[in-house]
């Protein structure tokens, strides 16, 4: 039973569950996005940003698992994007608890516009959601608290990863 609970070296394991993770996360909040219509503020779409960065910095360490000193590099930059994407998500439950005030721009753009005056009519009509509004909680818990404890579970990872599941 111990030989179990004993790490493997599995050089591609932290970069095949790096991605399928951030391409979770992403999909979930397209899904809330479009399908629930809980539509994004700015600080929303700022915490989706590190999850985009892991997902592209997943795809070249897997491409360099060869070569494990430079994927290990790669994976600990995702523990930096993570951290990153911690302190974005922790400025946001900030600006909704009004412990601080939020950006001055303070609503989601979404564009598909082919000319200026399109994507101006398109500003003029986009409601502006606001990022001190809780419009989502589960248990009393809004989704950039979530995502404070979410994206520090996976610094921590990225950090751990690399000497326990990577080549040395």
């Amino acid at each position: 039973m111990f030989k179990l609970l004993r790490p493997r070296y599995i050089p591609a394991a932290p970069a095949i569950a790096l991605f399928l993770i951030s391409a979770g996360s992403i999909g979930f909040a397209l899904y809330a996005q479009y399908v629930q219509k809980l539509l994004p503020c700015v600080l929303c779409l700022y915490q989706r940003v590190p999850f985009y960065v892991v997902a592209g910095l997943s795809i070249v360490a897997l491409m360099l698992v060869r070569f494990p000193a430079a994927a290990r590099v790669i994976i600990y930059l995702c523990a930096a994007t993570f951290g990153v994407g911690t302190a974005i998500a922790f400025y946001h439950v900030g600006v909704q608890e009004l412990w601080w005030e939020g950006p001055a721009m303070c609503g989601g753009v979404q564009s598909g516009a082919g000319s200026v005056a399109d994507l101006k009519a398109q500003l003029m009509a986009q409601p502006i959601i606001r990022c001190d509004k809780i419009d989502w909680t589960l248990f009393g818990i809004t989704m950039p608290t979530v995502n404070v404890f979410f994206s520090a579970a996976l610094t921590v990872l990225c950090l751990i990863a690399p000497s326990r599941w990577m080549k040395k």
